[in-house]
């Protein structure tokens, strides 16, 4: 005869071998994960090259709080009304002047960042968590040029 704790243990065995299963089928794969956040870095490094962010950086740098200013990145999305993270998990995406940080920090670079037809609307200002906006106007816009991202003059923004 079957103890009933034992079957408890076969069943829950069961279960989380079948959600594993389940899951493993949907997840990305890490490479594609990493090259899709490289891609990212990319495009923020290219971003703060631009004039609005590359001053409200050197503000921040100038004030000497830190050596790097810390940079959060977020997506608009108005037709949602929802601020969405640009990179899905910890990235060392940073450069000589900036470090991007996934945590709230009481100061810090926020880029928004919003789609366009080829590319990112961008606007950039020092900010806090606790005032992130859904408002802005665009500073400019960059757009994918092969295997760079480059600055568009794009008066439709």
């Amino acid at each position: 005869m079957v103890e009933f704790p034992r079957i408890r243990f076969v069943l829950a065995v069961a279960g989380l071998g079948f959600l594993g299963v389940t899951g493993c089928v949907r997840t990305v794969p890490y490479a594609k994960r990493m090259a899709a956040e490289s891609e990212k870095c990319t495009l923020v490094q290219a971003l703060m090259r631009q004039p609005a962010p590359s001053q409200a950086i050197q503000q921040f740098v100038a004030e000497g709080k830190e050596a790097k200013a810390p940079v959060v990145v977020y997506v608009r999305r108005p037709e949602e009304s929802t601020l969405e993270r640009f990179f899905s998990e910890d990235t060392e995406c940073a450069d000589a002047s900036f470090k991007v940080v996934q945590e709230n920090v009481v100061d810090a670079v926020v880029v928004y960042l919003q789609e366009v037809q080829g590319g990112y609307a961008y606007d950039a200002q020092r900010s806090s968590p606790e005032h992130l906006s859904m408002d802005g106007q665009p500073q400019g816009t960059v757009r994918k040029d092969g295997t760079v991202w480059v600055a568009g003059a794009d008066d439709s923004i």
